[in-house]
């Protein structure tokens, strides 16, 4: 029986922390481009959010409610292993939107960069 309320208590609150998480995702962030001359990017984030439904998929060394800009760790220029900014951001949303079944997320440079 304490195995069973320890478990849902655990889920209970990785739920809670999950939707306080959620709650508190912008609706849009624009990502300024700084190495190209290409227009900054509309990104819909509370529409990602709803969709992934984990934060860390992207956010991958925040704790929840604690998430960081990507800008914050991912720098204009590489530094040591950790990928540029520009690297980062096409590497992870090319690939995630390559596996959209909908087929509906850009993969070419004007998908997202609108002029």
């Amino acid at each position: 029986m304490r195995k069973l309320s320890a478990l849902i208590a655990t889920l209970m609150a990785v739920v809670f922390s999950v939707a306080v998480a959620m709650a508190g995702a912008p609706d849009k962030i624009t990502i300024k481009v700084v190495q190209d001359k290409k227009p900054a990017v509309e990104f819909p984030h509370k529409a990602h959010a709803d969709r992934i439904k984990n934060c860390k998929e992207c956010h991958h060394k925040n704790e929840a409610g604690k998430e960081e800009a990507c800008s914050k760790c991912h720098k204009a220029k590489k530094e040591g292993n950790t990928p540029d900014f520009k690297d980062a951001m096409h590497n992870k949303c090319k690939e995630c939107h390559k596996k959209d079944a909908s087929k509906k997320a850009p993969t070419k440079c004007d998908g997202c960069h609108k002029k």
